[in-house]
């Protein structure tokens, strides 16, 4: 572990066991939040990673909830939990700033979006809201640094939900992911996240960027602390999906684009493949049935037709109030005709079928996220093993599974759209089973 990871890391505690000590009366809430501003306290001027935390807001929250505990009324699974918002997704009160000049003077969101009244309602305590890149796209990035090496990216664009995670400002953050910005900058960081099926959780009160991908999923220190917190915003229509097989079939994916992966993300995905099935797994090997460069290609495309269409002034924005590599995806999805994008829409849509026709309902895709661990600089990292699986639909968790001179390596559980409960339940119990 390098020095900074020894200094600026840290486990801020399983938030299974946090709940569970609030509604049991074991533990205030307003302790649970107070030990997270001292964290920050401690390391935030190193890590950056929050944009604006709301102690006042917070702790009436914590007292709230605590008094609420006492009486017995218990909000829901989240009862007490504290947890940071990603600022492209509403907080009534704090400004949305997407980290975008253009909305340096915007007026305080009126009202939650939708998930975060969610995560009200299942008792969970907002935090304040963490860094996030330029509209949650690869460029402008926001001061935010890697608790494991602070020369080093967190991941993008969730890089303040991941990073004050991973250094103990907070057991849950909320991310969003069109590409690869929540599992991402999870492995980044040597965390746990989850990113339920496209569009699973409603978008409304989210800035958005590609509404076509746009979905939002949830960060912890473990894969168990995301799942636990998906599990606080999870829809009732995913809870009603037929009962969980009793356990996956694990397919190893193969795909021409790994050849851009690093010896030693490929061990590490050798190791802890070995450790599954020598527990007594179902683990095989498999190509992928479509090409995962196509896929991006169509992702990309849509993408970039979707950006140029919601935020269409980001083209002609005075200088300096827009990143140019933003800019140029916005002239360029301007200049996509609506039949390319909807011709885009129908092959992917036909990729996303096939795909999944070739599995069965138990098998888990087990694929690298990024070639190598974090990238020095300020760059939000290789988006390239991470966005075909966020474009064919279903939930990904990450779960860290290894090291590599002192930096964190994650891999990625994939399974079929509208799986999410039993991929969180498979990767929780994967997880326990693991040795990394």
């Amino acid at each position: 572990m390098t020095d900074d990871a020894k200094k600026y890391v840290k486990d801020p505690g399983r938030v299974k066991d946090m709940a569970a000590g609030v509604i049991s009366g074991q533990i205030d809430p307003v302790e649970l939040v107070e030990a997270c501003f001292a964290r920050m306290d401690e390391v935030e001027g190193a890590v950056q990673a929050w944009r604006e935390p709301d102690r006042a807001g917070a702790l009436a929250q914590a007292k709230t909830r605590g008094a609420e505990a006492r009486d017995g009324r218990i909000r829901g699974p989240l009862h007490g939990v504290p947890i940071a918002v990603k600022d492209v997704i509403d907080v009534a009160g704090l400004p949305t700033r997407a980290f975008s000049p253009t909305r340096a003077n915007i007026e305080p969101a009126r009202y939650d979006a939708q998930v975060v009244a969610m995560l009200r309602e299942a008792g969970a305590v907002i935090l304040g809201k963490a860094h996030t890149t330029e509209f949650a796209f690869y460029e402008n990035v926001p001061p935010t640094r890697n608790p494991y090496d602070l020369t080093r990216t967190p991941g993008g664009s969730s890089a303040g939900s991941a990073a004050l995670v991973a250094s103990g400002m907070a057991p849950l953050a909320l991310g969003t992911q069109t590409a690869g910005s929540v599992t991402r900058p999870a492995a980044y960081c040597g965390i746990g996240g989850f990113k339920p099926s496209k569009l699973a959780v409603s978008a409304a009160g989210v800035v958005p960027f590609a509404p076509a991908f746009d979905t939002i999923g949830t960060i912890g220190y473990t894969c168990a602390d995301a799942v636990a917190g998906f599990m606080g915003m999870c829809p009732s229509f995913l809870r009603s999906m037929p009962a969980v097989p009793e356990a996956p079939k694990l397919v190893v994916l193969d795909d021409p684009c790994l050849g851009a992966a690093e010896a030693a993300v490929l061990d590490s995905i050798e190791h802890i493949v070995s450790g599954w099935a020598g527990g007594g797994w179902n683990v095989r090997r498999a190509k992928s049935p479509v090409s995962f460069t196509e896929v991006r290609a169509k992702h990309t495309l849509i993408c970039e037709y979707e950006v140029g269409r919601a935020h269409p002034y980001l083209a002609d924005a005075p200088e300096g109030d827009v990143s140019q590599r933003l800019r140029d995806a916005v002239q360029q999805g301007l200049a996509i005709s609506d039949a390319d994008y909807t011709d885009s829409r129908g092959v992917l849509h036909g990729m996303t079928d096939h795909f999944w026709s070739t599995f069965s309902t138990d098998d888990v895709i087990v694929f690298p996220v990024a070639p190598g661990p974090a990238p020095e600089g300020m760059t939000t990292g290789d988006p390239q093993f991470i966005a075909p699986l966020t474009a064919l639909d279903g939930p990904i968790a990450n779960m860290p599974c290894g090291m590599v001179d002192g930096l964190p390596l994650g891999v990625q559980l994939a399974a079929a759209p509208g799986l999410d409960l039993a991929l969180a339940e498979w990767a929780c119990y994967l997880e326990a089973q693991s040795v990394v």
